[in-house]
């Protein structure tokens, strides 16, 4: 007879600039952290496949942490190589539903059907008069980078258990914190160089994006204009974030008329540098908000949650909540779980940009 065991991976999300790293263990308590490990490097303008010993590298020494136990993984596929899109199609007499995603996914992509490895998350039948309509949301890679990716992470000695999709961690990781139905609600992930935005019910995914904006483009802009280091521009952003004396949005309790006239002034200098750069995140919610309603026309978004490096703006939520009409949550996901020493983290607003290796991390793998 088999003796099949499961445990918790090592869940590692691999960014164009940073590595985060999680491995959970069960407690009487819940949930607990094993393991966290953060690197920060520059790969230059090159890309991930291009300098694969500089990656190596990077995993081996995050690795080096011994809190982790064993080499097997889950990871993210680097987002900058995956391809998202939906799919409207009706599977012919002659077809399998598969056959009719690979027909009308091949007319998304700029290389061969072949070539590519395809996963489609969300299958919706359609209301319709027609039999067998559906929508699916795909997403692609191109296998030979795939293989290229699976080697780079196999000579850091990693055991690849499963290569999954950000969208599908972040959903993971909401749904061990929160109840999903039947209403819609988005889903972001904001990063240092890129974000994923989402609108997903308890069972569909209706529209994902990936977008080249995150974090870094507001440090910089701090950075250039006040002369300062990157850590010192993100401090000002957690203190001061988005809210200056004439907005209306405040903390429960907080009173503006305490704050010194010097706080006033950076908190104005600071909301005038980067909201300009926020409008561009808006617009992105705006242009997905805007699809579901077209395609759902009695949608109703029930919440806006912010995941990952949203969470260092201050009065983010208050920000977006203003701006798009929605009642919107910040969410730091690493307070949710246990930590084993305080030491482990000693800046628990750090913890949000693990959001998306803490949803891999949840994903239990079974071996004999």
């Amino acid at each position: 007879m088999f003796n099949f065991k499961s445990t918790y991976p090592i869940g590692i999300d691999i960014g164009d600039q940073t590595i985060y790293a999680v491995q959970l263990k069960e407690t009487r308590q819940g949930l607990a952290v094993r393991g966290l490990a953060h690197r920060e490097f520059e790969l230059g303008a090159e890309g991930i496949f291009e300098t694969g010993d500089a990656l190596i590298s990077e995993l081996e020494e995050a690795l080096k942490n011994k809190a982790f136990r064993g080499k097997r993984v889950v990871v993210h596929f680097p987002p900058e190589n995956i391809i998202s899109f939906p799919i409207y199609f009706q599977v012919g007499k002659a077809e399998t539903l598969e056959e009719a995603i690979l027909r009308e996914s091949e007319q998304h992509l700029s290389f061969p059907i072949e070539e590519a490895i395809i996963d489609y998350p969300s299958i919706i039948s359609l209301p319709s008069g027609e039999a067998n309509k559906y929508k699916a949301s795909v997403i692609a890679a191109h296998r030979d980078q795939m293989k290229k990716y699976l080697l780079m992470l196999n000579e850091a000695g990693l055991t690849v258990e499963a290569v999954d999709g950000g969208i599908s961690s972040l959903i993971h990781l909401h749904r061990y914190l929160y109840e999903l139905n039947s209403n819609p609600i988005v889903l972001c992930n904001i990063g240092y160089t890129g974000s994923i935005l989402s609108v997903v019910t308890r069972d569909r995914i209706l529209v994902q994006r990936s977008l080249p904006w995150g974090i870094q483009i507001l440090l910089r802009k701090v950075q250039e204009n006040l002369e300062l280091s990157k850590f010192k521009s993100k401090t000002l952003l957690k203190q001061y974030g988005v809210l200056y004396k004439d907005d209306t949005s405040l903390d429960d309790g907080e009173d503006l008329s305490d704050r010194d006239t010097t706080g006033d002034s950076m908190s104005r200098a600071i909301y005038q540098m980067v909201t300009p750069y926020l409008a561009e995140l808006i617009y992105e919610f705006h242009n997905i908000i805007g699809y579901v309603i077209s395609e759902e026309q009695d949608a109703v978004l029930e919440r806006i949650y912010i995941y990952g490096q949203g969470s260092f703006i201050r009065h983010m939520d208050h920000y977006l909540e203003k701006q798009l009409n929605i009642p919107t949550t910040l969410i730091n996901p690493i307070t949710k779980v246990s930590l084993p020493d305080d030491a482990i983290l000693p800046d628990v607003s750090e913890g949000a940009s693990f959001a998306l290796a803490l949803g891999l991390a949840m994903r239990k793998v079974t071996w004999l």
